[in-house]
């Protein structure tokens, strides 16, 4: 999403802030001076407990569990309530997932929001993101709503790209092909416009951009569903490599606050606020 889409967005995160002060586990691997001061920084608006193996004991200033199990002692305590949110940070993203699964019988929505800045500081929503996800067209435009459905309760102005393995122009030259690799990417061209139009009827703003992500960032389109969740992943990985960033990475469906992000990153501020600020939007609705 452009700056000026975010602007309504900060402003409610950073309203949600004062509210109240949540205690959140921190996942982390290992000692690393760049996300200590970034969680430092964040201390100021949520309790920090780090949680890792002996590898993060001599760290100080902060409260400290060991486990040399980490990603089942961190979801142990979300589900037990020991903090109000957790933030996987540095700890292994499938084996914490899984042990919240294996204690709560729940998994995260398809929908789930990651929203990414580039190095020009361009905001948008990125999904599918994870390599099994998205393959088939009902499938992106499930995500697709679940992603305008949460633009619209934090009041940001999207605008929705879908994105195919073809160009506008190779299409129509080749559409009649329906064989080998020309007639798969035909298809995520016709998948394509499907989702577009079953969004029209909706009166959602949406886009076939073909292969021009690049362009439609640009034009200000927001919510971006690439091809499958492997083009998306190497979208995601290829924006982290060139210098941009995961903003937050919440998995909704879940009967308790978790966030994700990507392994490689350094500083998580923004991660603590917006989770502070979704546990309080919350807590002001109970």
């Amino acid at each position: 999403m452009t700056n000026n889409a975010f602007e309504q967005f900060n402003k409610r995160v950073s309203e949600l802030l004062t509210i109240g002060k949540p205690k959140i586990a921190f996942g982390l691997s290992a000692e690393d001076p760049e996300i200590l001061e970034s969680l430092r920084r964040s201390s100021e608006y949520a309790d920090i407990i780090l949680v890792g193996t002996d590898r993060i004991k001599n760290i100080e200033g902060f409260q400290i569990v060991i486990n040399e199990k980490p990603e089942e002692k961190i979801t142990k305590m979300l589900v037990d309530g020991e903090v109000d949110g957790i933030v996987r940070g540095t700890i292994d993203d499938f084996k914490t997932i899984e042990a919240y699964g294996k204690l709560t019988g729940e998994s995260y929505s398809e929908d789930s929001p990651f929203i990414m800045e580039d190095v020009s500081g361009n905001r948008f929503f990125l999904s599918p993101v994870s390599n099994p996800q998205g393959w088939d067209k009902e499938y992106r435009l499930r995500i697709a709503r679940g992603l305008v459905n949460f633009a619209k309760e934090w009041k940001i102005v999207y605008k929705v790209a879908i994105f195919t393995g073809v160009r506008h122009e190779t299409y129509q030259r080749k559409k009649e092909n329906r064989d080998g690799v020309v007639g798969l990417l035909n298809g995520t061209y016709e998948d394509a416009e499907w989702i577009i139009n079953e969004l029209k009827k909706e009166n959602i703003d949406a886009k076939n951009w073909a292969i021009d992500l690049d362009l439609a960032v640009k034009a200000g389109y927001n919510i971006l569903i690439p091809v499958n969740g492997m083009v998306g992943n190497y979208i995601f990985r290829t924006l982290l490599l060139c210098g941009g960033k995961v903003i937050t990475g919440t998995l909704f469906g879940l009967s308790h606050f978790f966030e994700d992000n990507s392994r490689n990153e350094k500083d998580f501020d923004f991660h603590i606020k917006w989770l502070v600020a979704f546990i309080n939007k919350k807590r002001q609705k109970s």
